[in-house]
């Protein structure tokens, strides 16, 4: 019988299979509610695309901040008033 040592550090579910993954759609850029869950990414990738602003991250996965602004490439303090006068 052969040793079992190597198999010890992988994550497995009760019946001996790897664990599944656990897709989230999540509203608001991710900072909304949970909309959707799937074990399946293209499932949940394709619910996404039904609620605009909408992201698909795994379960328990923390969503980063948003530093900068889509498209510019600045922050959001970074942009210049209008209201100022130079």
């Amino acid at each position: 019988m052969g040793c079992g040592c190597g198999s010890k550090h992988r994550a497995y579910s009760s019946n001996g299979r790897p664990a599944r993954v656990l897709h989230q759609v999540v509203l608001n850029g991710g900072k909304g509610r949970v909309a959707f869950q799937s074990h399946d990414k293209g499932t949940a990738q394709a619910v996404a695309r039904s609620y605009p602003g909408s992201i698909v991250r795994e379960d328990g996965a923390a969503t980063p901040a948003a530093s900068t602004t889509p498209g510019t490439g600045k922050t959001p303090a970074s942009s210049p008033d209008k209201g100022a006068t130079a």
